[in-house]
């Protein structure tokens, strides 16, 4: 008899799992690198940071996060795409198990282990002086925005590992991501930055979504922001998923 799809979904998960925990570069490049950046923004340019109010650690934290699940998210793409082209992805479909768990398997695992990943950042926050204040209401915002920000990288990630000819460009999406976080108001205000600059980073998508997660954490929830946010996150998740639908069929017709 043919196993549910969430069974099926969460053995895969875990096989994916135990691959990234083994895998000392990804420890590093997915939890070192994010803390350092932090660490650099916070000690050494933090007190430079005179336009934002308050702690610039509570500030930066969120981007910070970002920038781990977006570190994260790189691997599984990478993972995903060695998958499809060492034929991995065949060899489960001849199995009797649910197609939709090839996805989903990688999917689970990457949310799982880049909530990991923030638990930690968050850690580290803390000892370097972070205090958020969410409150109930703040903090069910925040949990739910760092769910579906997991979620949407994640959903993402897949879909370009899908369809990347090979796992060295497969994760080249990340650093697009990162560019974004960048140009953003996650390091500093946007009406710092020229008028043209500021134009773009108050409207890509990220810029809402960052500023959502530091009003949760802040207690200070804005029903505008935060339903822009959870609006940005929704369109990125169906627009991946089905791109990443598409994404395997098409590899199943190259094959």
């Amino acid at each position: 008899m043919r196993p549910s799809a969430l069974s099926s979904t969460l053995v895969l998960s875990g096989r994916v799992l135990k691959h990234s925990l083994r895998s000392t570069d990804t420890i590093i490049t997915v939890v070192i690198m994010p803390v350092a950046i932090m660490l650099a923004f916070v000690f050494v340019l933090g007190g430079a940071m005179t336009a934002v109010p308050g702690n610039y650690i509570d500030y930066v934290v969120p981007v910070v996060l970002f920038f781990a699940i977006a570190s994260g998210v790189a691997y599984t793409s990478y993972h995903v795409n060695q998958d499809v082209l060492t034929g991995m992805f065949d060899r489960f479909r001849t199995m009797p198990i649910a197609h939709s768990a090839l996805v989903g398997g990688h999917i689970v695992a990457s949310v799982v282990a880049n909530a990991i990943t923030v638990v930690i950042v968050i850690g580290v926050a803390f000892v370097c002086g972070y205090r958020p204040h969410p409150g109930l209401v703040g903090g069910l915002v925040l949990v739910a925005l760092l769910l579906c920000v997991l979620i949407a990288f994640s959903v993402m990630g897949t879909a370009f590992g899908l369809v990347a000819r090979s796992p060295d460009t497969a994760s080249i999406f990340s650093y697009l991501l990162m560019g974004l976080l960048f140009v953003s108001s996650g390091f500093a205000p946007t009406s710092t930055m020229p008028r043209g600059l500021a134009a773009f980073a108050n409207n890509q998508p990220l810029t809402p979504i960052i500023n959502a997660v530091r009003d949760a954490q802040s207690g200070q929830v804005d029903a505008g922001t935060t339903w822009l946010a959870f609006g940005w996150l929704a369109v990125i998740v169906v627009f991946f998923a089905v791109f990443a639908v598409w994404a395997s069929k098409r590899s199943r017709r190259l094959q």
